[in-house]
């Protein structure tokens, strides 16, 4: 896990390493893992509140007395700070994860007798969120149960080639609580430990030169990369893709420039290890037709595309 751990560290967009060692690296977030790190975050709270309903809502916890005034059964998570992430982090290389992590906390209170139901269930709902943030869906499965005093719990693990990763905690607490006599079923991960797991899957195969990430957790959606011949174009071009980008961002659709003084392939190269998810590359030719290339970074596929549909088009990609 070492090896794999320092490439995902060593990607320049994403870390900025400030000291190292055999066996701890110490580091700051760049804009790139925030960004991350905020989709993970905004995706974990959409996947919580869409199984959520009027027979099960989730709240915002304000405290075990306001707890105690509700109904079972219903859902509360605390609220994450995550500016932390602007100061520096110590990871030792021997966890998948670093040392400051910010929890995500998810607990059900339940009657006793549907608390089983519910267990089981969102033992499966949370594999199933697991699997559909990332490009390798099958990477996730449940272990068994194991009982350990007044509390039954599983684990969702990654299986990565040096073995097991848990990724996430469900456990049932047998034991009566103060809200209404109910169970509580905790559901508990860490967002730097879903950050690792994506870089870590994203570059799982050593042979491909490319993040892969999944789109809706990509951090940029869209990047450019400039084709031209006649330097006389590359002004223009660059304009135009500054215009595009503008447009783009103000659709709220997360935009990446790569450094255009860089030839098209490694600019295209950069997108790829900054795990854009497609790359609009913008040719001489639009100049005339206006016809662009998207290239899909997961496939390495390209469709054209007229620039005047470039925006409503990857509304259609990424819509929520």
């Amino acid at each position: 896990m070492r090896t794999q751990l320092q490439r995902v560290i060593n990607l320049k967009n994403f870390f900025k390493i400030i000291d190292s060692s055999s066996s701890h690296v110490t580091y700051n977030f760049k804009k790139p893992s925030k960004v991350l790190c905020n989709n993970i975050y905004i995706n974990w709270l959409k996947s919580i509140s869409t199984k959520s309903t009027k027979h099960l809502p989730v709240l915002i916890n304000k405290g075990l007395e306001d707890l105690k005034k509700k109904v079972p059964p219903f859902g509360v998570i605390s609220p994450c700070i995550l500016d932390q992430h602007d100061i520096s982090v110590q990871h030792c290389l021997s966890q998948f994860a670093p040392e400051k992590k910010t929890n995500l906390h998810l607990k059900l209170y339940i009657t006793k007798q549907d608390a089983m139901q519910y267990f089981i269930q969102w033992q499966r709902l949370r594999k199933y969120w697991w699997s559909s943030i990332t490009t390798t869906p099958s990477l996730f499965s449940i272990n068994e149960m194991k009982y350990v005093d007044d509390m039954t719990k599983v684990d969702i693990v990654a299986q990565f080639p040096w073995g097991q990763e848990v990724v996430e905690t469900v456990t049932l607490n047998s034991q009566i609580t103060d809200v209404k006599n109910a169970l509580c079923i905790s559901c508990s991960t860490t967002l730097e430990g879903a950050l690792f797991i994506l870089l870590l899957d994203g570059q799982n195969n050593p042979s491909e030169s490319h993040l892969k990430l999944h789109r809706k957790m990509a951090p940029y959606k869209i990047s450019f990369a400039l084709d031209y011949k006649d330097i006389d174009n590359k002004e223009t071009l660059n304009e135009l893709a500054i215009l595009l980008y503008n447009i783009l961002e103000g659709e709220k659709i997360s935009t990446w420039l790569p450094d255009f003084a860089l030839s098209m392939e490694s600019q295209i190269k950069e997108n790829l290890l900054m795990g854009v998810a497609y790359t609009a590359v913008i040719s001489e030719g639009t100049l005339s037709n206006g016809i662009m290339h998207l290239l899909n970074s997961n496939t390495t596929l390209k469709e054209q595309i007229h620039i005047a549909d470039l925006s409503s088009y990857a509304a259609l990609l990424f819509q929520k």
